[in-house]
């Protein structure tokens, strides 16, 4: 999954003006009025945009992100044992904070598509592209979800519990 760095084509050391900068030509861009014959691909691109500015757009957010980054990149850095590198991810007994991290962006791809799979006990194939899609086999049919409907299904389902 890229970062929201890369969705804006920019260095994590950026400054606050380049990334408003960023953000406005790929929004002018991508904008689903400007491309009406793929409006599902510019809407998810809008979509992605937006939450990539929300976080890097505000100098908080920004900071807890950049920190996540780097606890991410510190225990991907580890190495891991057979088991540990094959198992699911299992979340926390607190499901607000996972629903949370969800929201926010806070997740990798990998680990939402390991928790779909865990909380709806089916396998989910990663279609790539230049926006992944997912297909979920459900019964004799095969369902295709982008990545934010992946998650709202997963938010929706934590919610329930």
């Amino acid at each position: 999954m890229k970062t929201h760095y890369e969705i804006l084509g920019l260095l994590n050391s950026a400054d606050d003006v380049v990334i408003k900068a960023a953000y406005k030509a790929l929004a002018q861009k991508y904008h689903p009025d400007k491309h009406r014959t793929n409006e599902d691909m510019a809407t998810q691109l809008m979509s992605e945009l937006n939450a990539a500015h929300a976080v890097l757009g505000n100098k908080a957010k920004r900071k807890e992100y950049d920190a996540w980054l780097q606890s991410a990149a510190k225990a991907k850095a580890k190495p891991k044992s057979a088991a540990a590198a094959t198992a699911v991810h299992t979340p926390p007994a607190d499901y607000q904070e996972l629903i949370d991290q969800l929201k926010h962006n806070l997740l990798d791809e990998i680990v939402v598509v390991e928790l779909y799979e865990k909380f709806f006990a089916c396998k989910v194939k990663i279609i790539h592209g230049w926006v992944n899609s997912y297909a979920i086999q459900s019964g004799k049919k095969s369902v295709h979800l982008d990545f934010i409907k992946l998650k709202t299904r997963i938010i929706e389902h934590l919610e329930q519990l």
